[in-house]
């Protein structure tokens, strides 16, 4: 039997930037998974950075996702150092186009509330955005998010497991959690199928599968998978430079002319089959707003399910058993919100305190699910 200070359960991009800043604290962590880390959601993803494209006013969520998004540039200069694989961090911005005055009436409250707090939002008239990206066809208008960036989400996840194998943290793969073991008041291990780590700390990062994971004394996680489809097209250059968003569809630019797009949002459960409708409106979205991208290469197809919380907010921090704590239901902002939340976490395992405010995230606010 193995011994840990902590053991985190799931290994997608929550759960490593988790282990690799506990790690660096001198912490022994274990991650397990029952695949390859980053296998799920975090490679599912588009990678956008986006705090200001979907910002809601007087959310809780919006101010986390500024400071996380202020950790991402440090964070990928880290991680190129220390691994050579470079997460092609970019802040060229984002272009959110209006195809209306209606859809322009409907973004204006939000774009005028962070203004308000010196965000800088520019609003692009058709010809602004014709010289911005010629490739564009012509919308109505937009705005543009110069601080809202983006990142390869999938070479971001190498190089934090190759990160954190620097650091000395123990990956336990291909293994299902059976449960949190634990006795009279407080958490001592994991149970494993054949097997059983013991660990004073437990973090459950199992994102859209958080609640199969078995807690004596409480009842399973309320996190649901909502399902995404996005498509992958490949062009003998980029298309255009900024990430591009609407209504309808976003399109996020890869170096070397890989255009990422995507996404839906489906209540279908576990199902990730790619199915021909959502596709077919994502290209069709996509082809009317660019419409170069009709000769591109379809390079791949997929489907992720992101976890989401039943007020679609996360769960960060503590519960009601001793040593178990959870970081759940990051919905659609799992890439952005992960270094902050790395951090959130670590100041409860090492300190039993959040560095920053967040009660309106602890997980007590769902206390008729987490208390048995």
């Amino acid at each position: 039997m193995s011994h840990f200070d902590a053991a985190i359960l799931g290994g997608g991009i929550i759960g490593c930037t988790l282990a690799r800043s506990l790690a660096s604290k001198g912490m022994k962590i274990a991650v397990v998974d029952r695949d390859a880390p980053g296998q799920e959601a975090s490679s599912a993803a588009a990678g956008m950075l986006s705090p200001s494209a979907e910002a809601e006013k007087g959310s809780p969520l919006f101010a986390l996702c500024r400071a996380s998004l202020q950790r991402y540039g440090p964070l990928a200069a880290e991680l190129k150092s220390e691994t050579e694989i470079d997460p092609q961090y970019r802040a060229e911005g984002t272009l959110l186009l209006f195809e209306s005055e209606q859809e322009r009436q409907t973004m204006l409250p939000s774009i005028e509330w962070q203004r308000s707090q010196g965000i800088p939002i520019q609003e692009l008239s058709q010809q602004e955005l014709r010289e911005c990206e010629p490739r564009l066809a012509d919308p109505v208008g937009g705005f543009y998010l110069p601080e809202d960036h983006q990142i390869d989400n999938r070479r971001l996840m190498q190089a934090l497991v190759q990160s954190c194998r620097q650091r000395g943290v123990e990956f336990v793969l291909g293994r299902n959690v059976l449960e949190v073991e634990c006795n009279s008041h407080s958490v001592t291990g994991v149970i494993l199928e054949n097997d059983r780590l013991a660990a004073a700390r437990v973090v459950n990062t199992a994102g859209a599968w958080a609640a199969r994971i078995r807690v004596p004394g409480l009842a399973p996680a309320p996190i649901r998978p909502v399902k995404g489809h996005i498509v992958a097209l490949e062009s003998a250059e980029e298309p255009f430079q900024h990430v591009v968003r609407s209504h309808r569809v976003y399109m996020v630019p890869r170096r070397g002319g890989r255009v990422i797009v995507g996404s839906t949002m489906e209540e279908v459960g576990f199902d990730k089959t790619p199915r021909a409708g959502p596709i077919t409106r994502l290209l069709r979205a996509a082809q009317e707003l660019c419409p170069i991208l009709e000769q591109s290469k379809v390079a791949d197809v997929w489907a992720g399910l992101r976890p989401a919380a039943p007020d679609g907010l996360p769960l960060l921090g503590p519960t009601a058993l001793e040593g178990y704590f959870v970081a759940l239901g990051h919905f659609r902002n799992g890439i952005l919100l992960a270094p902050i939340t790395a951090e959130i976490l670590s100041g409860w395992l090492l300190r039993g305190e959040s560095p920053l405010p967040t009660d309106a995230l602890l997980p007590r606010r769902f206390a008729q699910f987490l208390c048995g």
